[in-house]
């Protein structure tokens, strides 16, 4: 090799000759001819040495006739001569980096490892000859081959019988017989079957099967063609085994088919064996092979791979089950038939008819539904998974070989991934090297693409008959062959160092030669990855659920498995695939006109790409980690590179060095071997990947600014690249390389990929998704959230990026979606989770989000904010979260009002559970106990709202309906016990909360329980109403006013002392109390009264107001003489009213008597009204007037039967009447408290009548008798005044307003009136732009609906009307919709809408539609702008942004629209024609019509108020077919008829039943910019004039005349226009159907100087013109 290379003298000592072998019995082979003895090695090999060298001696001996070469030792030697004198050392050319090359090698030979070592040393060596052990192994394997073929022959040679008809005993253990069709035919003994495919193997790999002869070969394919024809006619089906002979027969059939394996076996070794003789390969006999391996896959190992333990086939699985053992056996001398096919296809050429059976038979068990569990496996689920692999093998092998074949071979990969169940998509039963699992055939989709990237003349020296060693090795080679092979080496070897040479001497050249080798291999590569993906991508584009939704499936799956082998050595085309895909995801990402689930599709494989970028770059630092404890040159080589990747401070040029990440990762894949087809594809694409990187960075550099040493590093690489890419084996014999452990070359590799153009791109992922959550689809929005929160769950520091990253995410939390919003509260809460000190930033957000209008996201938020409260420490951040989650305990929706509840148990309560069971109570318990009580408090600091829901939720949670209740109890009595003590000791609760502070959360827990108080804090308290102030004073004495209001009646052992001494205290301050202090007060002396009895005490007080307000009834107070006296009788009506609400002096009538002897009545309540009405007189001052009113309401509340008073009705009718907004509110007001009362009483008394207080009868009749009496009261108030209260509730939107409309809630909830009494008032307060009063509303419409369904139908068009009325005059908008997000003010009432079936809900639609529709010639257009115009307009808006349900009822919208269109306005059309263009139908001539004549339009006077009329007709149905043209744009619907059709045919009718989906790029803003642009056509006459031209060429102009106009890319599909007789659902011909009157098309078009087009042929088919197509949908994309 080397030395045939070099003029260096060698010599070869003469051998020495080895005694003769022992002789053998001589084999007789009958016509064999012998072989002659060996030629002598050539002297022609020495004639080029002659000069310094004798020739060598050969010498051979022949031994029974078998020829047997003589071994020859001998001993290369090296003789250097002796530079010639002439030579100069200085002449010489110095190459210093060549010489550090070899230090650095010297240095580093010695930490080779053995293995390498030893490689090394046989690579270097010259094998002149073989080891004398060796050669007698293959004599004596080659002599054992020739006796058993003779030992065949000769009894084949003996098969006839003799006269006796016996046959020998010798040809009977050989054959066995055996038949194909109607011929018999010896078969080959199955034990010498397998003896002579070992035998054959074993001389094979010895390289002495050349000794054979070719005749011998032939004869025995001749005798294995007997069991391949056995085999391939056997029938193994497995249907109808069951019987035990059936058994025993199929078994025998099994034995048949395993020897025609073997059989197959034996011929292919013959075959692939590297003799050159082509009658060795029959083609007929080749397609036998493949018809029996075909035959025991699909007759045989496929059904019994199918077979499961459950179901129909138990039976025969319990059956093929007790014969695993030969079934096993025979799958694996199939596995083995099919890697010596594929063996045979790459060494020789084959029929494309065998290479096609191949690639069928192999693609075909790719796609074998193995079993998921062992117990469903007959053979094991491995064990079919290796047969698998050996076909993945196969199929790449045809692959490498035939590059004609490829596509072929991907569209019968890809077409068949459709096959694979559900069950088989997830099941990865290939193993990987590293541990976990893929699906094996994405392992075959990327070893194919790495197939792509390598050299064919590669593949072709690699995969040639005979190795090109074996040339040198083989001492039998003819002097002639082995001298033209040295020749050719020592060519190549020159060849070598003159390009290295030049390589180093011009880089660019070298460079330029590699980048045209590495290019073609770079495409192809590319190429077919891209058409892997592009396929995928595109099936899973158009899946659907009925046809291919498997290829969304798959393609999420393909990208898991490309992600999950992206940092493996093994599998490099996985960053090829994974670029491909993701360039085509961030194509459709980025693409303005991809539909919503293409974007969410890609924005989710960008997510799961990303998190897969994220796991590589987290596993080198992991690998880089572990690197630091292993002290070795190449191990801190590397951590100092992946330190320099994650430092951002690694040059390219640094990974395209020679000994770079490229080479420490082959030198892996080399010490692993080459032989496996999966490790040669993927060192040979790494290399091809190393070379196209270093073309690609060489030509970024500045060549003339760069180094000399650097380009010549460059050529060396360059040169070096092309070597390895022609020969992989050629690094093997170059300069020695450390051994690489797995984890250095696992680290050194995830380096190289981490800078690829695939993981560079993650950036440019990030950006699109956070892009991605401004789009103007609510799914895309939330897809993208969703995808960020898998990039942070694999990489936190992403939110170490900057702001703007946050500021995405926080800008999602109040998206118009609930979708969008939902995503962006659980992003937020991952990145709270991954950086804590993002809380303060967030929980602002998070909060405003628990008042969501989504259930779903008020949950989520609601729970976020509760992890958030327990991992805070800051006691404003925990008070502002647990105000937010308050009120959420009065929530509308159950669950919400329940998870509120549950979760302050969590937090406030059950935390001091144990605590509290403690009875020695420990300091820990008080401190606990009291920085709880100490956040309450702040909490109830916060506002009122906090406190009355704090009241109601501790009021459910002290129920007995708690399960909790008893230990909730404990705890809350403990609080309050903290907080008494704090009252006196601020010092006792953090932060120092002051006196007023403590006592209002004293409050809330005296309202939700009594039991919390004991009678000594109540003494505690009592010194605070003694000395009322000042203001502050006046917050304490209230509080605890109504602590002892709250707990009094329920404490039964408080000492009589205590209670007058509170009773005076209270008396004494009476006069200087507000009212709401006072309430309080007149409340607890009543309660004190219980106990106290001293009721004449109460009545003094009242009868003094009484006798005041008595005296000054007539006089007049308006005057200022009354000033002072004014302010007296407010005083007393007020107390008065107070006593009257709360006290019964019913029983104490004498004591009134005695002081109004006037007063004939039968009640002191009476007597009450009667001095107080005559103060609500309009003569009297507004403050008494509201002051009696407010009066006469609180003694009512108490005594009902007032409000039937006759001077109370007259008092109210006449409040109502003046409309004095004050008086109204003071009326209503006692309304609302009275209607609450009664509702709580009717609940009350629902409970005592169904039977929760069984033990008193009485008491359930008492209660009976007092509900209808008061329930006749609430009647009576209801019908006479719910027409003043509705007219309230609709006159504005402040607090009357909502006043108003809890009353008309309430008193539809009890059934006062009839329920389409209040339903338009409920439907138009349902648009109303305060919150509450929409809330209250909608909520009650919808009670409302449910209950009385039929009975609202009819109610819903006037409704309809009512809310247009009431926003135009109320609102002050009179648009349908709110403007970005666009949303339709008539929403709530869809909602409610679609809770009744489809009937009802297409039904109403119709009606909305039909509202629309008007009569032209009475048309009221007097009043600008025209009421019905307005209306029109508000009703369009709001269906152009309904919620449709169902795509059936938005196409029977889009249908209604157009029949309206269809059929008003073809009359509307003709009057503009002949009424403002003049228009007249010429005379018909031949059956045509003529063209219309006019004169021009300045020519022609039109009536300005018949203009206005015509112009706004014209816009409202202007205005309805840009609404059906947005709808239709907006869910992406079909535009004609056929198609509808067509579609409707080819989908299932189910479909329709679906909700529409809405078009990706399809916004409102184009829509309402059109409508406001029609709305204002009536601006002017000129803009009249242009909207009639509008209109009717909408209704005239020709369909292809439009076309060519405009040339719409849209527009280009058919838009029919309306017709009346169509069916419904279609679109309908403008022009009108049936009757309409025949119309020019071009009319208007030609009026205006337009060319004439032709006349157009009929429809074939119709006998008449049919109608023109039009399409004036615009462009709202």
């Amino acid at each position: 090799m080397v030395l045939d290379s070099t003029n260096v003298a060698y010599r070869y000592p003469t051998p020495s000759t080895p005694s003769p072998r022992k002789e053998h019995n001589p084999v007789k082979l009958n016509g064999s001819p012998r072989r002659a003895p060996a030629t002598p090695i050539s002297q022609q090999h020495h004639a080029s040495n002659g000069k310094a060298y004798s020739r060598n001696a050969t010498l051979a001996v022949q031994s029974n006739g078998i020829l047997v070469p003589q071994r020859i030792v001998m001993t290369p030697a090296v003789i250097i001569p002796a530079m010639p004198p002439m030579v100069k050392r200085d002449e010489y050319q110095k190459f210093p980096h060549i010489d550090s090359r070899i230090s650095d090698d010297e240095k580093r030979a010695k930490a080779l490892s053995k293995k390498r070592k030893r490689e090394r040393t046989e690579g270097m060596n010259v094998k002149a000859v073989i080891s004398a052990d060796s050669r007698e192994k293959s004599d004596v394997a080659l002599r054992s081959l020739q006796d058993l073929v003779g030992n065949i022959f000769e009894a084949e040679d003996q098969l006839q019988p003799d006269t006796s008809g016996a046959i020998s005993a010798a040809t009977a253990d050989c054959f066995v017989s055996g038949s194909y069709g109607d011929t018999e035919s010896p078969t080959l003994a199955p034990i010498i079957q397998v003896r002579l495919e070992v035998a054959i193997r074993k001389v094979i790999s010895l390289n002495r099967f050349d000794d054979l002869p070719v005749d011998h070969l032939l004869r025995l394919e001749k005798l294995c063609e007997g069991a391949l024809k056995s085999a391939e006619n056997v029938n193994l089906n497995i249907e109808g085994v069951s019987s035990d002979d059936d058994i025993e027969d199929w078994i025998r059939k099994l034995e048949t088919a395993e020897v025609g394996l073997r059989a197959t076996q034996t011929v292919l070794r013959i075959m692939t064996s590297g003799r050159h003789e082509k009658q060795l390969s029959s083609e007929e006999l080749l397609q036998t092979m493949l018809n029996v391996v075909n035959n025991v896959l699909d007759s045989c190992i496929v059904p019994v791979v199918e077979c499961r333990s459950s179901g129909s086939g138990s039976d025969l699985f319990k059956t093929m089950l007790a014969q695993k053992k030969a079934i096993a056996g025979l799958l694996h001398q199939t596995r083995k038939a099919l890697a010596l096919l594929a063996e045979l296809l790459v060494r020789e050429e084959v029929t494309e008819g065998a290479i096609t059976t191949v690639e069928f038979l192999t693609s075909r068990l790719l796609f074998v539904e193995n079993a998921h569990a062992e117990k469903d496996s007959v053979l094991g689920i491995q064990k079919f998974e290796t047969l698998r692999r050996t076909a993945m093998d196969v199929l790449a092998m045809v692959f490498s070989k035939y590059p004609d074949q490829r596509t072929f071979i991907f569209d019968e990969i890809l077409t068949s991934l459709e096959k694979l169940p559900v069950t088989r998509q997830s099941a990865r039963q290939f193993k990987l090297i590293e541990g976990g699992s893929i699906q094996l055939v994405s392992a075959l989709i990327m070893q194919l693409v790495q197939t792509s990237g390598i050299s064919s003349d590669e593949i072709s020296v690699r995969k040639s008959k005979r190795p090109v060693e074996s040339f040198q090795d083989d001492p039998e080679l003819s002097g002639e062959d082995a001298s033209i092979d040295q020749k050719s080496k020592s060519e190549q070897g020159s060849d070598m160092n003159d390009t290295e040479l030049r390589a180093v001497q011009d880089p660019g050249a070298a460079m330029q030669q590699l980048d045209d080798l590495i290019q073609p291999l770079h495409d192809s590569a590319h190429r077919n990855a891209q058409y892997v993906i592009k396929f995928l991508v595109q099936r899973a584009l158009t899946s659907t659920k009925t046809g291919d939704q498997p290829y969304q499936n798959l393609l999420y799956i393909f990208t898991e498995d490309f992600i999950t082998v992206l940092g493996s050595i093994d599998w490099p085309a996985a960053e090829l695939l994974l670029r491909v895909l993701l360039g085509s995801m961030l194509n459709i990402a980025e693409g303005e006109r991809s539909a919503a689930p293409a974007k969410n599709m890609a924005l989710d494989l960008m997510g799961l790409m990303g998190s897969g970028i994220s796991d590589l770059l987290a596993s080198a630092r992991q690998s880089s980690k572990g690197l630091e404890k292993v002290d070795s040159e190449l191990s801190n080589y590397l951590a100092l590179l992946s330190e320099g990747y994650l430092e951002g401070t690694l040059q390219e040029s640094e990974l395209l060095e020679w000994k770079g990440p490229y080479r420490v990762t082959l030198e892996l894949l080399l010490q692993r071997g080459l032989d496996d087809p999966q490790f040669h594809s993927a060192s040979g694409y790494l290399i091809s990947q190393w070379a196209k990187s270093t073309c690609t960075y060489f030509e970024t550099l500045n060549k003339d600014s760069q180094d000399e040493r650097v380009m010549t590093e460059y050529g060396q690489v360059a040169y070096r690249l092309r070597r390895m890419i022609l020969d992989r084996k050629w690094l093997e014999n170059q300069d020695l390389y450390e051994s690489v452990s797995v984890i250095q070359g696992h680290l050194a590799y995830a380096v190289a990929v981490l800078r690829m153009p695939f993981c560079k791109a993650f950036d440019h992922i990030l950006r699109i998704l956070l892009s991605s959550m401004s789009s103007d689809q609510a799914t895309v929005r939330s897809r993208a959230l969703k995808s960020v929160i898998q990039l942070l769950d694999k990489d936190p520091s992403i939110l170490e990026r900057g702001a703007y990253v946050m500021n995405h995410i926080l800008k999602c939390s109040s998206d118009a979606s609930s979708l969008v919003r939902d995503s962006a509260v659980a992003l937020m809460a991952k990145c709270i989770l991954l950086k804590p000190a993002l809380e303060d930033q967030i929980y602002k957000a998070v909060l405003s989000r628990t008042a969501d209008a989504a259930v779903g996201v008020r949950k989520r938020s609601m729970k976020l904010s509760k992890d958030i409260y327990l991992r805070n420490t800051t006691k404003d951040i925990k008070a502002a979260i647990a105000d937010s989650l308050l009120q959420r305990i009065t929530d509308v929706e159950e669950s919400v009002s329940d998870l509120a509840k549950q979760m302050f148990e969590e937090i406030w309560i059950a935390p001091y559970y144990r605590l509290t069971e403690d009875p020695e109570k420990s300091v820990q318990f008080k401190l606990a106990i009291r920085e709880q009580a100490g956040l309450i408090i702040k909490t109830v600091q916060r506002g009122d709202a906090v406190s009355s829901v704090l009241d109601i939720l501790l009021q459910k949670v002290l129920s007995n309906e708690s399960k909790t209740a008893a230990g909730n109890f404990r705890v809350c009595k403990t609080m309050v016990a903290a907080m008494v003590d704090g009252i006196v000791d601020t010092e006792e609760l953090p932060d120092k909360p002051p006196q007023q502070c403590i006592l209002q959360a004293l409050t809330v827990f005296a309202k939700a329980s009594a039991k919390l108080f004991t009678v000594e804090q109540l003494e505690f308290l009592q010194p605070y109403i003694n000395n009322l102030q000042k203001t502050d004073d006046l917050v304490v004495y209230r509080s605890v006013i109504v602590i002892y209001r709250c707990v009094l009646p329920h404490l039964s052992n408080l000492r009589t002392g205590f209670l007058q001494n509170v009773q005076s205290s209270l008396f004494a301050t009476v006069s200087r109390l507000g009212k709401s202090e006072l309430n309080e007060v007149v409340s607890c002396l009543s309660t004190i009264n219980l106990v106290l009895k001293n009721i004449d005490r109460l009545a003094r007080l009242t009868i003094s107001c009484l006798q005041g307000a008595y005296k000054v009834k007539d006089a007049d107070l308006s005057s200022d003489v009354h000033c002072p006296t004014k302010s007296k009788v407010i005083k007393w009506m007020i107390i008065a009213a107070m006593f009257g609400k709360y006290c019964d002096f019913e029983s104490d009538q004498k004591l009134f008597l005695d002081q109004f002897p006037w007063w004939k009545g039968n009640s002191v309540s009476g007597l009450m009204i009667n001095i107080v009405t005559p103060f609500t007189s309009p003569k009297q001052p507004l403050e008494i007037r509201r002051t009696a009113l407010d009066s006469i309401g609180m003694i009512c509340q108490s005594w009902p039967k007032h409000f039937l008073n006759e001077q109370v009705n007259s008092a109210f009718d006449i409040v109502f009447t003046e409309r004095n907004p004050d008086l109204q509110n003071v009326v209503l007001s006692g309304f609302k408290d009275f209607f609450g009362l009664e509702e709580k009483r009717s609940e009350t008394a629902e409970g005592v009548l169904s039977g929760e207080d069984p033990d008193t009868e009485s008491g359930r009749l008492a209660g009976a008798s007092k509900a209808n009496e008061n329930d006749g009261i609430s009647t009576a108030i209801a019908q006479r005044f719910v027409t003043s209260i509705i007219e309230i509730a609709l006159a504005t939107q402040d607090n009357y307003a909502l006043i108003a409309t809890e009353i008309l809630a309430s008193i539809n909830r009890q059934g006062l009136v009839h329920p389409k009494e209040c339903g338009p008032a409920l439907v138009a307060l349902e648009t109303s732009s305060n919150t509450l009063i929409a809330e209250i509303a909608f909520c009650e419409h919808r009670n409302q609906h449910q209950k009385h369904e039929t009975m609202f139908e009819k109610e819903y068009m006037k409704a309809v009307h009512q809310a247009f009325i009431y926003q135009r005059d109320v609102v002050g908008n009179s648009l349908g919709a709110t403007v970005r997000p666009f949303v339709s003010k008539l929403r709530s009432l869809f909602e409610v809408i679609k809770s009744s079936n489809g009937k009802y809900r297409k039904k109403f639609l119709t009606q909305l539609c039909t509202k629309i529709d008007f009569d032209p010639a009475k048309l009221d257009v007097t009043v600008d702008p025209p009421p019905h115009l307005l209306f029109a307009k508000f009703v369009l808006e709001n269906m152009a942004f309904f919620e449709y349900g169902r795509t059936d009822e938005l196409l029977h919208v889009i249908t209604t629209m157009e029949k309206l269109v269809a059929g008003t306005g073809t009359g509307v059309a003709h009057s503009i024609e002949t009424v403002i263009f003049g228009v007249q139908l010429g005379d018909t001539k031949d059956g045509t019509l003529q063209a219309p004549t006019h004169p021009p339009l300045t020519e022609y006077s039109v009536i300005p108020e018949r203009l206005r009329q015509l112009t706004a007709s014209s816009m409202i149905l202007s205005m309805l077919w840009e609404t059906r043209t947005f709808l239709r744009r907006q869910y992406g619907l079909l535009t004609t008829q056929k198609q509808r059709d067509t579609k409707t045919n080819k989908g299932a009718a189910k479909d329709l039943s679906k909700p529409p989906v809405k078009s990706q790029g399809v916004t409102g803003d184009k829509y309402w910019d059109e409508i406001s642009r029609i709305a204002s056509s009536l601006s002017s006459p000129e803009a009249m004039m242009n909207q009639c031209k509008e209109f009717n060429d909408l209704l005239s102009v020709d369909q292809e005349l439009k076309l060519a106009a405009e040339g719409d890319e849209e527009a280009a599909a058919p838009a029919t226009t309306p017709s009346e007789d169509e069916e419904a659902g279609s679109l309908v011909p403008l022009s009108g159907g049936g009757r309409g009157r025949k119309r020019s098309r071009n009319s208007v078009g030609e009026s205006q100087g337009q060319q004439k087009k032709k006349k157009r042929q009929p429809s074939a088919g119709k006998g008449k013109r049919g109608s023109a197509d039009v399409d004036v949908d615009g462009d709202w994309e």
